[in-house]
C-alpha cells in the first residue's frame, strides 16, 4: 500500500511525460505488407485524409458525458486504490507524491515506512 501510493503518482507523470514528448511525436515507419499509415501519430490523427483515413470521431458535451456517467453508475464507485484513513496518513507525511522524482523513489519510500510505522 505505500509504495502504491507513493509509485503510482510517479509512474504515471512518467507515462504522462513519454507519451506526450516521445511517443506521439516520434515518426512510425513504413513497413512492409501492412495497411497500416507511416508518419507522426498525433499528425496522423490531426490530419487523416493526409493518409488516406478518415475522421470517425465526434464532439461529445459536458452535460452527454455526465448523462452517460450518472446512468452507468461510475460515478458511485470508489475509483481510490488505498483506503481512506491510510491515504489521510500517508499524505500527512508526504503531501504531494506527484512531486516526488524517480530517482528520491527509494529514499521516499523508506521515509514513508518509517513515519508512517512511528506514528
Amino acid at each position: 500500500m505505500l509504495i502504491a501510493f507513493l509509485m503510482i503518482p510517479v509512474l504515471q507523470k512518467q507515462f504522462d511525460s513519454f507519451k506526450d514528448t516521445v511517443w506521439n511525436c516520434h515518426r512510425i515507419r513504413t513497413q512492409k505488407e501492412t495497411l497500416l499509415p507511416d508518419g507522426v501519430p498525433n499528425h496522423m490523427y490531426d490530419f487523416p485524409e493526409e493518409y488516406g483515413l478518415e475522421k470517425c470521431g465526434w464532439p461529445v458535451t459536458e452535460d452527454q458525458l455526465k448523462d452517460v456517467a450518472e446512468l452507468s453508475g461510475v460515478l458511485e464507485l470508489d475509483d481510490d486504490f488505498i483506503q481512506s484513513e491510510s491515504r489521510e496518513k500517508c499524505e500527512r507525511i508526504i503531501p504531494f507524491p506527484g512531486d516526488v522524482e524517480p530517482d528520491q523513489c527509494a529514499d521516499a519510500y523508506v521515509y514513508l515506512k518509517d513515519n508512517f510505522l512511528n506514528s
